[in-house]
């Protein structure tokens, strides 16, 4: 039988002691404390205006028992039912150009949903990006709704057109203020009394309706369709971090 060289009983020592050491951290990992992750702090949302908020884009009217104490103090006016829908009555369709008039309630509903977001603002207990998300998608709704209602299949359709493009402009104003707190605009960037976030983009919505409908339309109604599927899983965000 032949006799270990030095080597070999070098390399056999150091296979044991690499295998000692290998066994010792794997042990040590497998008995050590689980690392948590840093937690992030959820903000402190407005409990009336988030319940407000999701009762107007829930499918239903919204509900007067929900708003604010003392929203009409601070904002001027009490949201009242019209044609079905929870609004701020004094309110409007502020586009630089000529929109359906079957969208006057609509909008109403969204500039009370607006201002429910500045009062929460106003509170120190701002609302986070689900719910200008849902109060756009919900007012998309509510005018390609308006249009289905025409019974004309042209007139319809030239609605529907009227209303993809002018839900993508408020998205477009709503993405470039990162979904936070609605500031209204002029198209060269001024501050404008607006309330519904129509003003940014105006000439290329008038540019739209004047000979670019066909071309646009499918593009805009497929937004139209991905956000409005998205309106749900919004409202149930919504419910989530609102504390009293």
């Amino acid at each position: 039988m032949s006799t270990p060289t030095i080597d070999q009983s070098v390399a056999r020592r150091c296979a044991a002691l690499t295998a000692a050491a290998l066994t010792t951290m794997a042990a040590t990992i497998m008995l050590a404390p689980a690392a948590h992750a840093a937690t992030v702090e959820r903000p402190v949302e407005n409990a009336s205006a988030g319940a407000a908020v999701v009762g107007l884009t829930s499918g239903g009217p919204g509900s007067v028992d929900v708003i604010p104490a003392d929203f009409a103090e601070r904002f001027g006016y009490r949201p009242a039912v019209v044609d079905g829908l929870l609004v701020n009555p004094v309110g409007g369709c502020s586009s630089p150009v000529t929109l359906p008039s079957e969208f006057e309630t609509a909008c109403k509903a969204h500039d009370l949903g607006y201002d429910l977001l500045r009062y929460a603002d106003a509170q120190g207990q701002p609302l986070s990006g689900w719910a200008r998300q849902a109060l756009d998608a919900t007012l998309a709704v509510h005018m390609h709704e308006a249009c289905a209602a025409r019974d004309d299949a042209f007139s319809r359709a030239r609605c529907g057109a009227m209303a993809s493009i002018a839900d993508t402009f408020v998205d477009l104003n709503s993405r470039r203020q990162d979904y936070g707190v609605p500031v209204a605009e002029s198209g060269f960037g001024g501050q404008d009394s607006g309330n519904s976030g129509w003003i940014v983009g105006g000439g290329l919505v008038g540019l739209g309706a004047a000979g670019f409908l066909p071309s646009v339309r499918q593009r805009l109604t497929d937004v139209r369709d991905r956000r409005r599927s998205s309106v749900r899983a919004s409202n149930r965000i919504g419910g989530l971090g609102v504390q009293a």
